[in-house]
């Protein structure tokens, strides 16, 4: 008999009100549990189907998630992880972070992926717009010097960590400008994430963004 997926998020929610660690939770990774529920239903299920109580668990799900795994587990069908995409937008960015980082895997779907992504750099949460700007530098979006740009005139130091990330992804010439600043700057995840790239060789990549 197939897991009700519905049955098994309802009873994550109400372990929660009284626990506090979902990996703790006896049944989350157990055989007819919530992960291998939502599998079952990934698999049976198209989203054009979706009711808004499944969107809202789906959402719920990847949001309580502590690993990668549930986010990978959704990204493994290109349409199902867009249309999590979009109703992640809809309703605020719910678990942005981690749907923005498998959004950057999207190779039958790029382009619609980029678009999404680009919609994710507006998300109010840092963390989200931070693994956006990666997966659209993943993806070797011409739109990553843009974004990268405004996240280092952000000021925030997890934005500007991402900001040199990405422009050493891409190649672009303004890498070697920011990390110059990064490498003056006294905030020590900022300074030690310099470092590290001020110590590797310099990259050799054909596709560059100029400045």
């Amino acid at each position: 008999m197939a897991a009700d997926f519905r049955a098994e998020v309802e009873k994550v929610r109400t372990w929660l009100t009284t626990n506090r660690w979902v990996d703790q939770y006896e049944f989350w990774w157990s055989e007819g549990g919530v992960i291998s529920a939502l599998q079952e239903f990934l698999t049976r299920m198209p989203p054009e189907n979706w009711s808004d109580d499944d969107v809202t668990d789906i959402l719920y799900v990847l949001e309580q998630a502590n690993t990668d795994y549930i986010a990978e587990l959704v990204a493994q069908n290109e349409s199902t992880m867009l249309a999590i995409a979009k109703h992640s937008l809809a309703r605020g960015g719910v678990a942005g972070d981690d749907i923005a980082e498998q959004l950057g895997y999207c190779v039958q779907l790029r382009d619609e992926a980029e678009v999404l992504l680009i919609a994710f750099m507006r998300n109010e949460h840092e963390r989200t717009r931070r693994m956006a700007l990666l997966s659209l530098a993943h993806m070797q979006s011409p739109s990553v010097l843009a974004c990268a740009k405004a996240a280092w005139e952000s000021g925030d130091e997890y934005s500007q960590m991402g900001a040199l990330s990405a422009l050493n992804t891409v190649g672009s010439d303004l890498f070697a400008s920011y990390l110059s600043q990064a490498l003056a700057d006294r905030r020590e995840n900022l300074l030690g994430l310099a470092r590290r790239y001020a110590d590797e060789p310099a990259k050799d990549n054909s596709y560059q963004l100029s400045s």
